[in-house]
């Protein structure tokens, strides 16, 4: 592990491993648009941003289409990663190790399982990097190099730097920044209070429109904060959403922002309304289960106090598009859940949801409980097998109180179908969008590539039968009656239901436009718009299928892959 002397010691090869095909992936719905991945690695771009200028730093990102150089002159190899990209993480590691190259890991896989990643990799980095990666390139300079680099501190945020945006070489379809880090929240699962703590840490609000601008330049129409909760502190969100508002005025065309924030946001209408303001289109929230007790088993206090539904009523006719976390498995969960999941969901009219099987994610107080009440599942192969995380197919690594193991797989991916159907999917969606007022939103310029990717969209349908293009063209129709200024956000929405059915249909055949028999009669709270409204007939429903999705754990971040901004070690997680 001893460098070469000159500048041959001072080259670092940063490698994002692809993700699997996943549910926040987009894969079936990106080649029909300009763009190569959903999310730049903002944390290698960090990374690169707190190396010394002495340093060559070369970036790959195998999700848009780049392939390794396994002859880079790099000396130091550095791999990121999440949970769900162990084999990949480790392949590459395991390849360039045998070449004689130096391979650090880091991120969120390296956090929680630090020990398993240890043995495929020299250096190890656990904790936030802004202060350690500086120490390490030091040692590395003098022969020097220790095995672990541990940050036992939280940092102070100020000190991370604005990425390095001209490392990348892809087009993608959304900008990210992170503001804050941290969440006042304790939900059991959640493994970012482990990593980041429960105290919020702020970036200054100058530094963020510095970085908006930077993504501006790049010609991103959408930038997705990447904060774990964006509301956090609520007064600093405010002042942020204001100057965003300010500077967005000055913009054309203006951008528009995303995120992910807990469900108290509707307890104040005045940050509703400067979200509105600021130009934000949507929001994930994790909501986890309309349960009360399953919520107050897993400390999810913000949201076992509230009425979800007239909650997220609320949110919504402030003019935001929800998408929700959802999870099964609780110890108060029972196979009842699944019906409870689907009602709740269709009278709340949340479109988009990501629905897990609960998940022990190591180091987080869950994992801790069940670990000592003897309920996790031992592992029959590799250490390094994928599957143990992989909550959205349905399984899971730990026993269940009131269902068996294959009974939480069987109901969760069967839900996912029923959830997905054109004629449930068109219900929640048309009442997300009929609750908007006021409607302020500017979007993006129509260019020619945006019409494009309008004909390919409405060319995969029509090739689906005549449902399928009735269905669609039907959905645009309503939302330019309803909402002109939403077409863009309502193609995206249609493009990423393409994307969902076809994960559903990946290990089960299932075509969701089939004939299959219609959903069962839900109570009478449910968001009541008639059959023909949305140019779907009752018997266009279906029932078979499987999700799969890209994070981790247990209600992860809206689009969180390779987002979050803490070099090398970063987890986007849902309040």
């Amino acid at each position: 592990m001893n460098p070469a002397p000159g500048a041959a010691a001072r080259q670092i090869y940063l490698i994002q491993p692809r993700f699997p095909i996943s549910y926040w992936g987009l894969e079936h719905f990106l080649p029909l648009t300009p763009y190569q991945a959903v999310f730049p690695p903002l944390g290698l771009l960090t990374l690169a941003a707190l190396t010394p200028p002495d340093f060559a730093v070369t970036l790959c990102d195998e999700n848009i289409g780049e392939s390794i150089d396994y002859q880079t002159n790099a000396p130091i190899i550095c791999i990121t990663g999440y949970i769900i990209q162990i084999e990949r993480v480790f392949e590459i590691a395991e390849r360039f190790r045998s070449l004689g190259k130096t391979v650090v890991i880091g991120g969120p896989l390296a956090n929680l399982l630090p020990d398993v990643c240890a043995l495929y990799c020299d250096v190890l980095f656990e904790g936030e990097a802004e202060y350690t990666w500086s120490r390490f390139l030091r040692d590395y300079l003098a022969g020097t190099v220790e095995r672990r680099y541990q940050e036992p501190e939280k940092i102070h945020l100020p000190d991370s730097p604005p990425p390095r945006l001209d490392l990348l070489k892809g087009h993608y379809a959304h900008g990210i920044v992170q503001c804050t880090r941290g969440c006042p929240f304790s939900c059991e699962f959640c493994d970012i209070i482990v990593m980041y703590g429960r105290k919020m840490r702020l970036k200054p609000i100058e530094r963020v429109l510095q970085e908006i601008e930077a993504w501006k330049a790049r010609g991103v129409p959408q930038v997705f904060f990447a904060d774990d909760n964006f509301i956090g502190n609520r007064a600093y969100a405010k002042d942020l959403l204001r100057a965003l508002a300010q500077w967005n005025k000055r913009q054309r065309p203006a951008m528009s922002f995303y995120t992910q924030a807990s469900i108290d946001m509707v307890r104040d209408e005045e940050l509703l309304g400067l979200l509105r303001d600021a130009n934000f289109v949507s929001v994930f929230i994790g909501i986890e289960s309309p349960r009360k007790s399953s919520l107050a088993e897993t400390h999810k206090t913000q949201n076992e106090k509230l009425d979800m539904v007239e909650a997220i009523h609320k949110i919504q006719s402030y003019n935001l598009f929800i998408s929700a976390g959802m999870i099964v498995g609780f110890d108060n969960d029972d196979p009842t859940i699944f019906d409870e999941q689907f009602n709740f969901l269709q009278r709340a009219g949340i479109p988009i949801t990501m629905l897990s099987a609960l998940m022990a994610v190591p180091k987080t107080p869950l994992y801790k409980r069940l670990k000592a009440e003897r309920r996790l599942v031992k592992r029959t192969s590799s250490s390094k097998e994928p599957s143990q995380y992989a909550g959205t197919n349905g399984g899971t690594n730990f026993h269940p109180l009131h269902m068996t193991v294959e009974e939480l797989k069987r109901g969760q991916q069967e839900l996912c179908r029923r959830l997905y159907a054109p004629k449930a999917f068109a219900e929640r969606l048309l009442a997300n969008l009929y609750r908007f007022r006021d409607v302020r939103y500017r979007p993006e310029a129509v260019t020619w590539t945006s019409l494009r990717t309008l004909f390919r969209l409405a060319k995969m349908y029509g090739r689906q039968g005549w449902a399928a293009s009735r269905f669609f063209w039907s959905m645009l129709g309503k939302t330019f009656w309803h909402s002109p200024r939403n077409l863009p956000q309502m193609i995206n929405l249609l493009g990423m239901y393409q994307h969902f059915c076809k994960l559903l249909s990946q290990d089960v055949a299932w075509n969701p436009w089939a004939p299959a028999t219609p959903e069962p009669k839900i109570d009478s709270r449910r968001v009541s718009v008639s059959d023909g409204l949305f140019g779907v007939g009752h018997d266009e429903g279906a029932v078979d299928g499987r999700a799969k999705v890209l994070s981790h754990a247990n209600c992860p971040s809206g689009p969180s892959p390779g987002t979050a901004p803490q070099a090398l070690s970063a987890a986007s997680r849902t309040p």
